[in-house]
Order: structure tokens, then sequence, then C-alpha cells
């Protein structure tokens, strides 16, 4: 990332000596991902789980039942956001560099690790930020039948909170795929304008610089507070990213699901070299009037697509 004034690269250090290492499992089975590996028809979710606090696993018995408007037979590829871990590579006590909000003993949380072991799916998640002072922290995550590549974490520029995505290739339908998911600041430090739509936009600028593979499927949680209005969102237009093939605004009115309501999450593919044949990308709703205090457990709804990919 570009380089940082002394103060601010100190306080990124310490960020990052607070969390434990990245985690890569490859759990499939032979068979799981041999049949992976020749699909040509993914079902894609991605979701803010909300530190864990989602029902991931019931979201995925859902999917392979065929309960949430795509075919169960579809090839899974998971792409989380505030992903949860637990484990002893983590400090045992906090340096302060942490955030704010706190994953209370009182709701349960899914490991996104237990998750992969108990799925038998691979995965390659990356911490971003401790959860306050408790032993635990939270990234992004893909967790798939589909054979990955290693995972690349793309630490973005700092403005609120240390922001790291994660990315991995996979080589699906005799396609060369990069899955990625990331999530944005939702506001900058005290004096930012613009709900840190600056500071998203820079960390945008970096991302992409980071993707060179022609055909990308990016699962998000963007933040966007002001909307298409902003640089970060320009920014994916320019560099080929679009809802679908062919591209079509969002008919929901929001993802996220607390006040204010917001469409901040987003599922996108950028495919230059024409790999993806057609998607189809729907919002995953609990409850079909939008009701209740959250859906499946998190804050924000889980953005599910159908992506065929070409012959």
């Amino acid at each position: 990332m570009a380089a940082l004034g002394g103060g601010l690269e100190a306080r990124l250090a310490g960020w990052r000596r607070n969390v434990g290492d990245p985690v890569s499992l490859d759990l499939a089975s032979a068979e799981d991902a041999a049949r992976a590996a020749v699909s040509s028809r993914l079902a894609v979710v991605s979701w803010n789980v909300w530190m864990g606090r989602a029902r991931l696993l019931e979201l995925v018995e859902r999917l392979r039942a065929g309960l949430l408007g795509v075919p169960g037979d579809l090839t899974p590829v998971l792409l989380i956001q505030e992903a949860f871990r637990q484990d002893d590579t983590i400090p045992a006590r906090s340096n302060g560099y942490a955030a704010r909000e706190l994953v209370t003993r009182l709701r349960p949380t899914q490991d996104v690790v237990e998750v992969a072991r108990t799925l038998r799916w691979n995965l390659r998640y990356v911490p971003s930020m401790r959860n306050g002072p408790q032993r635990s922290d939270r990234g992004n995550a893909i967790i798939t039948p589909v054979p990955l590549g290693p995972a690349a974490g793309i630490e973005l520029p700092f403005a609120l909170q240390r922001r790291v995505a994660v990315g991995a290739r996979a080589t699906v339908g005799g396609h060369a795929l990069s899955l990625l998911s990331a999530h944005l600041d939702p506001r900058g430090p005290i004096g930012y304008k613009w709900l840190g739509a600056a500071a998203r936009g820079n960390q945008m600028a970096h991302l992409l610089a980071a993707l060179e593979d022609p055909t990308v499927v990016l699962g998000a949680d963007l933040n966007l507070g002001r909307g298409r209005a902003e640089r970060a969102w320009r920014l994916l237009i320019e560099h080929g990213f679009e809802h679908g093939v062919p591209s079509a605004p969002p008919t929901w009115r929001h993802t996220y699901h607390a006040l204010p309501r917001l469409v901040i999450d987003y599922l996108l593919v950028r495919n230059r070299d024409g790999a993806i044949r057609s998607t189809a990308l729907r919002r995953v709703d609990e409850d079909p009037a939008d009701r209740g205090p959250d859906v499946f457990g998190s804050d924000h709804h889980p953005l599910l697509a159908f992506v065929e990919l070409a012959a």
C-alpha cells in the first residue's frame, strides 16, 4: 500500500500485531473437489455475517435444499465479510488496537474455521481486526468445495479500521476465476467529510490495482453511504465490474437490515474474457415481508447469484 506517515504506520502496525494468523484449509474430498472443478453452474453467496452472529450453516442447508430460489445442485461459493475466528494464534491480551464493537457471549457466534470443518469445504480466511479485548478476530473469508489457490491478502489504505480483502484463484469448468471478498470502511476518522467516501475511494483504487485477472467474482460490503455517487462505485464500473450479464441495477431498496436501511452490499462480476455466460442476482430474505430484527441472525441480507459459465 502507499507510504504512510510515521504515526499512522505505527497505528497500523499495532492493528496487525493484534490479530491471529491467516487460515488456509483444503478439506473438500477428492470427489467433491473434482465435481466442483468441472461444474459450469455456481451459486455464489456474498454475506456480511455480523461478526459470526449469522446462522451461516442454516443458510447453506437451505441453499443445498433448493429453498433459496436456485437449484440445490449448484456448486456453492461463499464470499464472507465480518467472519469470526477464535484460536491460539491471536495474542492473549489486546494491545488496544481493536474494533470498538464487541462480540458478546449473549449472542451465539459461528467460527468460520468450524463452519468450514463442519461442511468439509475449503477455506481461505484473512483477519482484519481484533474484536475488542476478547481473544478473537474478524475478517474476510472464502468457503467452497471448489479447489482454491493460495490466499492473497490485500491490505487496504488505513482510514478508520484495518481492512484486508481476501482473494484466491480457482479453475472452474475450464475457466480461471478470481474470487474476492472485501469490506470497506463505513466512515472515516473524525474530520473526514462525506461519510468517509474519500477513504473508500482510496481503498477501492488500491484494491482494483491489485486485480489483474480478467474474470473476477467480487462479494463485498462496500458501505457506500452516498450510494453510486461515490468514487468507489465509479472506479468499479471503470474497471469492468457489473451486476450481471448484462448489467442491471438491483430492485431491492436495502441490504443493510438495521437503520438506516441502505444498499451497501454488492455481488459483482468482471467478465472481460467471456468466461461467464450469464448471472442472475437476488437478495435473500428470511421473512417474505422483510420483517424481524435480523436476517438469519445477521444485520445484513445475503446476496445470492446464479452464475453460469460459458461452455
